[in-house]
């Protein structure tokens, strides 16, 4: 998780001084020397005013951001990868395999081909049969 915060905030513009706190508590156990300088660093120039990060409380946390909502499935024809699209994780077989025949991909690879079979493997794949 520490990655994709990195990752999010590498191409930003300016990052908000309370995420990089949060971010320097949650690597301290990792690279306490590392986070431990920048914290000083950062206290020198008034970011923030409360002494040593090995002092710092650890962030609470919503478990509402970790309910996952929607699921990503694999296109395949003829068992070979196409495309991947995001899905409700409630989706029926039926609306998955709508949604995947739809695609842009989909419809170019099969090139006005019709499927001969779909295979829907539930919150997985979705694999279309199709003639050579």
């Amino acid at each position: 998780q520490m990655m994709i915060f990195v990752n999010a905030f590498t191409n930003s513009e300016t990052v908000p001084v309370s995420a990089l706190r949060t971010f320097l508590v949650l690597l301290n156990p990792f690279a306490p020397h590392l986070s431990s300088e920048l914290w000083q660093r950062l206290n020198a120039k008034g970011a923030w005013p409360d002494g040593d990060i090995t002092g710092q409380q650890w962030p609470d946390y919503d478990e509402s951001f970790l309910v996952e909502d929607e699921v990503e499935i694999v296109l395949q024809i003829n068992g070979k990868v196409r495309d991947h699209i995001k899905v409700s994780i409630d989706a029926s077989d039926e609306e998955v395999k709508t949604a995947a025949l739809n695609t842009a991909k989909i419809k170019d690879a099969l090139g006005g081909r019709s499927a001969t079979k779909v295979v829907v493997v539930p919150k997985k794949l979705v694999n279309i049969v199709a003639p050579n």
